[in-house]
């Protein structure tokens, strides 16, 4: 196995790791590179379908697979190769890297590597809620999948756990996909989204909403049948659903950070490995994707630096 070289390797391909290659590309960085696991660059926005995207970085209003599409767009024009369906899977020495497709195995080496792993939604496992493991369990990203991509049948009535701006984009998803959201439970004092979005929502959708209340068990076998609620003073009461929605509660996705035993910093793009930088929801979930975008887009002036003063890679 040959081992290939570029300038700058980015791994992940949501807003983050496209805006700061378009950037890199810019500012007369020659060889960039994204990759990604999903069969299809552009992060979580390819699969929300609610428009809202775009206002700060574009100066649009668009819907969440339009502003993904502008950005792949975008960047292939400014001439950055994407490899969708591609994993990092290992480090080698530095700023070397092991990627895994359907081609195979390949080993890239780069002058700097950039972390652009983004976040992911506290799962229903890691937040210790009792009771059976039926069908009908879902994080946001993983609704909006089977809705909007796999087109899957995900129910009738909903509860959504949290109360953050992506529950709100969870309330809209299952609206398009007919369900009917009976509450959103969360165990803040109010919801943690723009303002105007619990009265507006609840207008529309005509949900329950339930603060300082958590989830203390789920019911149900083969299919959720309902969950028992318990409110701050302990009172418990049973919802009748078929669908619960564990949304927000985010997580860095640090896997191939952790491979590397590379240190992460929540007030700069640099890592503790020389050369290796990182953006992005994986500094400080969570971010909007615009945000996240445009702070991309200073980190790529750090990241041209560093490869402008880098000596050149040989092949092989």
């Amino acid at each position: 196995m040959k081992p290939s070289t570029v300038d700058v390797l980015i791994i992940g391909g949501g807003p983050a790791g496209l805006a700061a290659a378009i950037e890199l590309r810019a500012l007369g960085v020659k060889e960039v590179r994204v990759v990604d696991r999903e069969a299809q660059a552009g992060g979580v926005p390819r699969h929300s379908k609610h428009p809202g995207y775009g206002l700060r970085d574009l100066y649009r209003f668009m819907t969440g697979p339009a502003y993904a599409h502008l950005y792949v767009t975008k960047a292939l024009k400014a001439g950055v190769i994407i490899s969708p369906s591609t994993t990092a899977t290992q480090w080698g020495d530095g700023t070397t890297v092991e990627l895994t497709s359907p081609a195979g195995i390949e080993i890239i080496h780069a002058k700097a590597v950039v972390l652009a792993t983004g976040a992911r939604e506290r799962a229903r496992n890691a937040r210790m809620v009792a009771g059976a493991r039926p069908a009908g369990i879902y994080t946001t990203g993983s609704l909006q999948q089977a809705v909007y991509l796999r087109h899957l049948d995900i129910g009738t009535k909903a509860v959504i756990v949290g109360a953050e701006h992506v529950s709100f984009s969870a309330l809209m998803t299952l609206a398009h996909a007919k369900v009917k959201t009976v509450a959103m439970i969360t165990d803040q004092s109010k919801h943690q989204s723009i303002p105007g979005a619990k009265l507006l929502s609840q207008l529309i959708y005509r949900f329950r909403f339930m603060a300082k209340s958590h989830i203390v068990e789920i019911h149900g076998t083969s299919r959720v049948t309902g969950v028992s609620v318990s409110d701050a003073a302990g009172k418990l009461t049973t919802i009748e659903c078929d669908s619960i929605i564990f949304t927000g509660d985010w997580i860095g996705d640090t896997e191939m950070a952790r491979r590397g035993s590379v240190e992460i910093s929540a007030d700069s793009c640099t890592t503790s490995r020389a050369g290796v930088f990182a953006i992005g929801n994986l500094r400080l979930p969570i971010k909007s994707a615009d945000q996240c975008a445009l702070e991309a887009r200073e980190a790529a002036k750090t990241i041209a630096a560093h490869v402008s003063s880098t000596p050149a890679l040989k092949n092989g």
